[in-house]
């Protein structure tokens, strides 16, 4: 199942909280199903309160620890109190394009306390998998800004140009900072002519920042699958292998192994975090104050969408 054609798709720059939620729900087919939460979700206004009813918790990056390049306040004195608590803490970020190093020290130098193990990203999803999906293929990893995969024979934008829609037969999306409607535009005619992949390292249509939204490679790989009929692969929240591979790590992190019970993925997003995070097996819980639904809106979506977190919480 693609993208309808009768889906309507905003400009980058103008997108609204309702074009994301059209554009998820038209994915919805690619997605995990929603699992059941009898009674609907808890409701709490401090973060701090679901901490007596986890082992472990994983973050997800924008929404959460921050918005834009601002760090959200209140996150430091919550990890804090989670590391009291001895609560195991992960963060799973969506953020493809440098990947989980570039995440880390960003964290670091805003004064979280995280050792590099305890960041994921999305690109380790892809990571893991490419040795694989690359046998055979010539990669091009797209997004202006990002660093390359350093697979043998990959493409890069600008290094190789317009040439590189012309040779590649895998495009590997990983971020849309410098991304235009030209490189769109020799994309969709790439993936047209037929035989190309196109692999999202970052399912994300949106992330929010200060004064709007921005079009991440999810927006971008839902006009490219409405206009070429193509299915990508997807990588990262809310797909499978991304929970898996954080929880995998966290205990090789943590040296023990945790019940996904137990363990409560937070995050702004019903359809990245909450979705996943529930077809994962784990607690879910949805932060309302800071990301995408700091305007409102949250239990609309909910029962629109049929995606319930097991808790909701206000902030921290």
């Amino acid at each position: 199942m693609t993208v309808p054609a009768s889906l309507r798709m905003p400009a980058p720059d103008a997108i609204t909280l309702d074009d994301i939620i059209r554009i998820y729900e038209a994915l919805r087919g690619q997605m995990p199903a929603a699992r059941s939460v009898p009674g609907g979700p808890r409701r709490t206004g401090r973060l701090a309160d679901i901490l007596p009813h986890v082992d472990a918790l994983v973050l997800d990056g924008f929404g959460v620890i921050n918005i834009g390049g601002s760090l959200i306040d209140g996150i430091l004195d919550f990890l804090d109190e989670a590391e009291a608590r001895g609560i195991a803490v992960m963060v799973l970020t969506n953020g493809a394009g440098q990947g989980a190093d570039a995440s880390w020290q960003k964290y670091r130098n805003w004064g979280l306390d995280l050792a590099r193990a305890q960041v994921v990203s999305s690109r380790d999803s892809l990571e893991v998998a490419l040795p694989s999906l690359a046998d055979g293929r010539v990669v091009a990893a797209l997004g202006p800004a990002a660093r390359p995969l350093g697979v043998g024979g990959e493409l890069t934008l600008p290094s190789d140009g317009d040439g590189l829609f012309d040779r590649a037969t895998a495009f590997a999306f990983l971020g849309s900072a410098g991304w235009t409607e030209d490189h769109q535009h020799r994309l969709e005619q790439a993936l047209g002519r037929g035989g190309c992949e196109l692999l999202v390292a970052n399912p994300d249509v949106s992330a929010p920042v200060e004064g709007g939204f921005t079009a991440e490679p999810g927006y971008w790989a839902a006009r490219a699958a409405q206009a070429t009929g193509i299915l990508p692969r997807w990588y990262g929240k809310p797909h499978g292998p991304s929970f898996d591979l954080v929880l995998d790590r966290m205990a090789a992190h943590y040296g023990r192994l945790f019940d996904r019970r137990r363990v409560a993925m937070i995050g702004d997003s019903l359809h990245t975090d909450i979705l996943g995070g529930g077809a994962a097996g784990m607690q879910t819980v949805l932060l309302t104050g800071y990301g995408l639904f700091a305007a409102g809106g949250a239990d609309d979506m909910i029962d629109a969408c049929g995606i319930t977190p097991d808790w909701v919480v206000a902030g921290f």
